[in-house]
């Protein structure tokens, strides 16, 4: 649609929204109908692992075994030193930081250890699913994407050495800070405009201290030639 009527943009974002897609129109791969992006595209941690985790994997952990189940589970579970406590639960927490995300991580398998015959349930079953029209096929990629993990590594080596983390905090630094001091209005010419005013600034600066090491190694000039005069005399 989108490539039909390229004024359409919000009816397109719409689109692609209800249908759980990025909006990618033309992927560099498509000509390589062969190829799989799991294997030249590295996974990010932040994202892959510990939002991922958070936002669906957390998720179908509460959906099992219930909010109520999970919770008394997370309060019963002894606290290790360094890692926070979740003495109420964790499914009605709103704000969670990465440092609660891993200290979830290493909790969730004692959590839910006794969900193996939910799941062996749910797959015995899920034929049902299908036969019934409610679910098509069982291809989601949230679920294919942890399976080229390990691919990458063996190809790539470590994943925290690809991490994204130092251009996000770059983007923090220069976008959405700045972005607060605003007033909700005009979002992106005023990013431009602060960017604009930054770049400006740098580049004096700049000037300012080479035209100060010059004036500096003008007045080291004159100094010696003072100093050499002196001697002569």
């Amino acid at each position: 649609m989108f490539r039909k009527f390229p004024n359409r943009l919000q009816e397109f974002l719409k689109a692609i929204k209800w249908l759980q897609l990025i909006g990618i129109v033309k992927p560099f791969w498509k000509l390589q109908p062969l190829s799989d992006p799991s294997e030249f595209i590295m996974p990010k941690v932040l994202h892959h692992f510990h939002w991922m985790f958070w936002d669906h994997d957390v998720k179908w952990c509460i959906t099992v075994t219930g909010a109520a189940e999970l919770d008394f589970h997370f309060s019963l579970i002894q606290t290790l030193v360094g890692y926070h406590a979740f003495n109420k639960g964790i499914s009605k927490l709103k704000q969670v930081t990465g440092h609660d995300h891993c200290a979830v991580q290493h909790y969730i398998i004692a959590a839910v250890a006794r969900v193996a015959s939910s799941l062996q349930e749910f797959h015995d079953h899920k034929g049902a699913i299908v036969s019934w029209g409610v679910h098509t096929n069982w291809q989601i990629p949230k679920l294919k994407l942890p399976h080229g993990v390990v691919l990458s590594i063996c190809q790539s080596g470590a994943v925290i050495q690809w991490s994204a983390d130092i251009t996000q905090h770059a983007h923090v630094e220069e976008i959405k800070v700045p972005a607060c001091a605003g007033n909700n209005q005009n979002y992106y010419n005023q990013i431009i405009c602060h960017l604009n005013w930054l770049d400006k600034c740098f580049c004096f600066d700049l000037a300012t201290h080479i035209q100060w090491h010059v004036n500096k190694g003008m007045d080291n000039d004159d100094d010696l030639g003072l100093d050499l005069d002196s001697d002569k005399g």
